[in-house]
């Protein structure tokens, strides 16, 4: 029972992904596409040191029948994770705005590079099971909020850009620990012209657990971009997800 209490509370610190990653996804570059942005809460005294965030593509065949990349964001943390590290999704290299709101249950497979512990994956079953474990729910959108293009600027150039309303809900109600409820609502400005599409984000993320509640306000913008060709080499998927892996050997 202890056990279970120690993987529910670790679970309610970890979202199974972050909800504003659906921005990148939704309409995908070419593989070998790059493009690196800084991320921070803007709501603290000092303002938070940014965090730089590196997205990219790389090709990786037919799953299926059908044509998959790597979407690699990085570096994150991933299910309680001590290290952060390259996270990456196996999704359909043509995925729509649909499915980039589904990232999480779409991909074929989720792979985490851990920089001190090394590679290990998750499958659509082993997503399945720990969100029914979890009590794991995820809804996310993003719609037009403008027809007018707004002048953007990024770290380097400034665009055009057409800005969208996102929001997102997450709920995490596993057994013996409070439930909790993460609500994300903001705005995101987007130019198709550069990979990912996005130049600029802002959202304010909302937990509430129990009777407590806090909120951040964050902000990610384009620091640079472009496209390498890459060598293809052999993945090390690691070993598989497990339980015990989540609760003795972050």
């Amino acid at each position: 029972m202890r056990k279970l209490v120690v993987l529910f509370t670790l679970l309610t610190f970890s979202p199974l992904a972050h909800a504003q990653w659906n921005i990148f996804a939704e309409k995908l570059p070419a593989p070998g596409s790059w493009a690196t942005y800084e991320i921070a809460r803007t709501d603290t005294n000092p303002p938070e040191k940014p965090a730089t965030l590196r997205l990219s593509v790389q090709a990786a065949g037919d799953v299926k029948g059908k044509l998959h990349v790597w979407l690699t964001i990085e570096p994150v943390a991933w299910l309680g994770s001590r290290e952060k590290g390259p996270l990456r999704f196996l999704v359909p290299a043509d995925i729509n705005r649909e499915g980039a709101n589904r990232l999480l249950y779409i991909a074929a497979e989720i792979l985490f590079v851990d920089p001190a512990k090394g590679p290990w994956h998750m499958l659509p079953d082993d997503v399945s099971s720990l969100a029914s474990t979890a009590g794991y729910e995820t809804s996310s959108a993003v719609t037009p909020e403008s027809t007018t293009t707004e002048k953007i600027q990024s770290a380097k150039n400034s665009f055009a850009c057409l800005r969208y309303k996102m929001t997102a809900t997450t709920v995490i109600d596993p057994p013996f620990v409070k439930k909790q409820v993460i609500t994300l609502a903001g705005q995101v400005w987007r130019n198709e012209e550069i990979p990912f599409g996005v130049v600029q984000a802002k959202w304010t993320e909302t937990t509430a657990k129990g009777s407590k509640t806090r909120s951040e306000e964050k902000r990610l913008v384009l620091q640079d971009y472009g496209h390498e060709e890459i060598v293809a080499k052999p993945t090390d998927h690691g070993d598989r997800f497990s339980i015990f892996r989540l609760l003795f050997n972050r």
